[in-house]
């Protein structure tokens, strides 16, 4: 089987479980970060599925998918508006570190167009700058719950990794280092489900 839709199933499989357990905290909790997390995550299972079952019934890789591209900038605005809300109350300003790797991970979504065009890859780089963005600031300023923001630092450079990883790779029917860094960045994200949990729990 082409490894490609061993991933994308893997990948859809640990999303919709996150989905769910995110779901049921929402509702044993009433926090609003279980409900942000439960549609980022929504978000990124649909934009996945969408692209694995266009390859299943094909078996070409689609090379316009704005659906599954929408999903997945949609679920990274999600992941953005939590980092805003975990940020509320903060003074925020401009700081050299995170301002410079923010703009290098923009610099590069558009300079490099990971996306089917130049307006879509500028719409994903967006919520992903911003994301590194205040990760970095919330690491730089020391505030508590850093593993939260070194999980979203990760996830941020894991998700741009992914598309330069994937300009150097030609065999996607085996595994390689893009099927690597897939599903680092998936567990990650998942990660990331396990850390606000703590931090909802321990409010």
């Amino acid at each position: 089987m082409n490894f490609e839709i061993i991933d994308n199933l893997f990948q859809v499989t640990v999303l919709a479980c996150a989905v769910l357990v995110a779901v049921v905290h929402l509702f044993r909790h009433k926090d609003r970060r279980c409900l942000i997390l439960a549609l980022a995550y929504a978000c990124f299972f649909m934009g996945t599925l969408y692209y694995v079952l266009h390859l299943a019934i094909t078996g070409d890789t689609p090379h316009v998918f704005y659906v599954a591209e929408i999903s997945w900038i949609a679920s990274w605005f999600f992941f953005l508006s939590l980092q805003i809300m975990r940020t509320e109350g903060m003074k925020l300003c401009v700081l050299p570190v995170p301002a410079v790797c923010a703009g290098l991970i923009a610099a590069s979504i558009l300079i490099f167009r990971f996306m089917a065009s130049y307006l879509v890859s500028g719409l994903f780089a967006v919520p992903v700058s911003a994301v590194a963005y205040l990760s970095l600031f919330r690491l730089q300023r020391g505030t508590a719950h850093w593993r939260t923001d070194v999980c979203f630092a990760v996830c941020t450079a894991l998700q741009v990794g992914l598309f330069f990883v994937s300009a150097f790779m030609e065999d996607f029917t085996r595994f390689n280092l893009y099927f690597a860094v897939d599903i680092m960045l998936t567990l990650s994200l998942v990660a990331l489900l396990i850390l606000n949990l703590r931090e909802v729990a321990e409010k």
